[in-house]
């Protein structure tokens, strides 16, 4: 990679980063729960186009859950999962798969995924939005108290939220960037 590749990469890894951060905080208040539209993961629809945004919003997830209620549960499990999705979504890219199935992978991980502790911890917040209990004692809890129907009910509400994030708002501005043929 020649050195103005390498500061476009780092430069976009840098700002979809950042604008993940940003989102996520300004809104904090529907961002995070059972029942959550995370307007930022409208970004993860990029790595279709761009490969640098697997990074930027896998680090930018990874920030942003710093401030999650779950804390180092989100920031290990929630980044995770948001890697895996943008890796799915950039694959399809790469294979030149239809453009809206770049919101899928989204949906589907995080609904699967994200529901798994948020479901079992959500009952854990007190009214400040903070558990209480350790969050050491978070990661023993969600494996010892996970339940089946809450699980489902928490999947599908994550979807829907992860659907309205990538398909309402992720897909616009992946058409967008495809219509315009941006340099990647």
């Amino acid at each position: 990679m020649n050195r103005s590749k390498t500061v476009k990469f780092i430069t976009r890894v840098g700002a979809i980063a950042g604008l993940y951060i940003v989102l996520t905080y300004l809104t904090y208040s529907f961002a995070y729960g059972e029942i959550q539209v995370r307007v930022s993961e409208a970004l993860t629809v990029l790595p279709y186009v761009f490969p640098e945004a697997v990074w930027g919003v896998t680090l930018g997830c990874f920030i942003a859950n710093i401030g999650s209620p779950f804390g180092p549960i989100d920031m290990v499990f929630g980044t995770t999962f948001t890697l895996i999705a943008s890796i799915i979504t950039y694959w399809l890219g790469r294979r030149r798969k239809p453009p809206y199935l770049a919101a899928l992978p989204p949906i589907v991980v995080n609904a699967f995924g994200v529901s798994f502790y948020v479901t079992t911890l959500l009952g854990l917040l007190n009214k400040n939005g903070t558990l209480t209990i350790s969050k050491s004692g978070a990661f023993r809890y969600v494996f010892t108290h996970f339940s089946v129907k809450p699980y489902l009910i928490g999947a599908v509400w994550i979807g829907i939220g992860e659907a309205i994030a990538t398909i309402v708002l992720g897909l616009p501005i992946l058409y967008f960037f495809l219509k315009r043929k941006v340099d990647k």
